[in-house]
């Protein structure tokens, strides 16, 4: 298994340093987070070409409150916004040749339609019409992708920080309706262990169609430090002959993530992290008999 790690989780720190840490531990990729203004494109090549990393993906950031990042918003001003947003996260990650953008169908922190949702028949309205409205909105961008040949990968997270698509059977019915061939499935293990009653089978669900994957254990820590069957996710993996990397996204305990991962406190385990998480993965692999 090709090991990476997304570096939202390192705040503002200097890119180099980030590079420098995935290379001590032995990261062959990155995950670049979808902030196109932060980057230089030739820094980030040369970064590349110094350290022996590839990026990997880009990761779309579209969190409640930044406006122009909501593809599912009913408001066409906010929709196409967010269509701007998107075709600069895959230009970047054409830029420096970056095969995957994922990407969320409606912002992480937003649980409700935009509507008033006071009763269930509120409720289910909303919710097809930004359905519809973000099927539209990916539609589009995959189109735009597919000609800088860029695969999307659509991301299922937790009810607590969305509403619209949660788990694996909702992002097949997406894909379904949208029909976009460069439109696919990214998973994540911390909100696959809220939303799958069995992870490794929803990873079997997705098969050929999961294109990439964030990998943190059930506390969103580091592999290893949680209750999370790593060892069943790996099988699972093999089994569909995932070809991508398995992107780690710890970030220490609290309830803003964001916050947590770049508290003074904290810092000193971005490299325990790192250095856990693919010793314990790599661990596993090796007493499966499929290290490499």
């Amino acid at each position: 298994m090709q090991y990476a790690i997304s570096n939202w989780i390192y705040g503002e720190e200097p890119l180099r340093d980030s590079f420098a840490r995935l290379a001590r531990y032995g990261y062959k990729g990155i995950e670049l987070k979808g902030e196109p203004d932060r980057y230089s494109i030739p820094e980030v090549k040369e970064l590349c070409r110094e350290f022996g990393i590839r990026v990997t993906s880009v990761l779309t950031w579209c969190i409640h409150g930044i406006p122009g990042r909501d593809m599912a918003s009913p408001n066409r001003r906010e929709r196409l916004a967010a269509f701007r947003y998107g075709r600069l996260c895959v230009d970047l990650a054409a830029e420096v040749e970056a095969p995957i953008v994922v990407v969320l169908p409606s912002p992480a922190g937003r649980t409700s339609p935009v509507m008033r949702t006071k009763t269930e028949a509120a409720w289910k309205k909303g919710v097809a019409k930004e359905w519809d409205a973000a099927a539209e909105s990916l539609s589009s961008l995959a189109n735009y992708a597919s000609k800088q040949g860029i695969v999307l990968g659509l991301e299922p997270i937790n009810r607590y920080e969305t509403f619209l698509i949660t788990n694996i059977d909702q992002a097949l019915r997406f894909l379904q309706a949208v029909g976009a061939p460069n439109l696919k499935i990214h998973l994540d293990t911390f909100h696959m262990n809220i939303e799958e009653a069995d992870p490794a089978a929803a990873i079997r669900r997705a098969g050929r169609l999961l294109a990439n994957m964030h990998v943190s254990d059930s506390n969103r820590e580091a592999p290893g430090r949680g209750h999370t069957d790593f060892g069943a996710l790996l099988r699972a993996l093999r089994d569909i002959e995932y070809p991508g990397f398995l992107a780690l996204e710890p970030v220490p305990p609290g309830a803003d993530a964001v916050l947590a991962a770049t508290m003074t406190e904290n810092l000193p385990l971005r490299d325990r992290y790192a250095e856990e998480g693919i010793r314990y993965l790599r661990g596993l692999e090796a007493s499966m008999g499929e290290a490499r």
